[in-house]
């Protein structure tokens, strides 16, 4: 290109040389939008990876310098969502009913009508989102043997449930094991009394 122009026109040294460097640098920036464009097309999240999301999570500290974000819920709809307070029943190896606030930051409380609370009838979970409309929970309760007697039982739940369609109800199983503990190590799970599995159910309590 810049031969061609030397025979056919006139132009000092200068001009030349700032010319054919303008070309230069117009055919550089030409290839790299070009590359660009190639990239972008082939990497381009709604091509690849699907529109994007977003679910609402809360911040979850682990150490002194580090952290994880963890997920609430599922679909970022409170008619999807675990989280809310229940009415639930326990059958199978446990037998229970009562009441449990599933909460956003990824705990759980129940409290239990079919539980003395002379002996103990609050206890606490973490749950954790594992698949769509689905989620597991770790629940712990801890209580006296018998009214007015010492303290030494520890209750270790695991559940699974899943929401229906329409998100007022769940239903799912669990396996529970009794523990013999003592004030002194009251998170021992060596000594193992009972264990078994069972069926929950549950439904939502609607606000006013």
């Amino acid at each position: 290109m810049c031969a061609t122009l030397t025979r056919r026109h006139h132009f000092n040294s200068s001009g030349l040389i700032a010319l054919c460097g303008l070309i230069a640098l117009a055919s550089a920036m030409q290839a790299n939008a070009a590359c660009m464009d190639s990239l972008l097309h082939q990497n381009s999240p709604t091509r690849s990876l699907g529109p994007l999301r977003m679910f609402p999570a809360v911040y979850r500290p682990l150490g002194a310098a580090t952290g994880d974000l963890v997920r609430v819920n599922d679909d970022g709809d409170a008619d999807g969502s675990i989280v809310g307070l229940w009415q639930f029943q326990l059958t199978g190896f446990s037998v229970d009913y009562g009441t449990q606030a599933w909460h956003a930051d990824g705990t759980e409380l129940m409290f239990s009508g079919g539980q003395n609370p002379e002996t103990g009838d609050i206890c606490q979970g973490v749950w954790r989102y594992v698949g769509r409309s689905t989620y597991t929970l770790n629940h712990i309760a801890m209580g006296w043997m018998a009214p007015g007697g010492p303290f030494g039982l520890r209750v270790h739940f695991h559940m699974i449930v899943t929401l229906d369609r329409s998100g007022n109800s769940f239903s799912g199983s669990y396996k529970a094991a009794v523990y013999a503990v003592s004030p002194t190590d009251p998170f021992d799970e060596s000594v193992q009394l009972a264990s078994g599995t069972g069926k929950v159910t549950a439904t939502r309590v609607q606000p006013d």
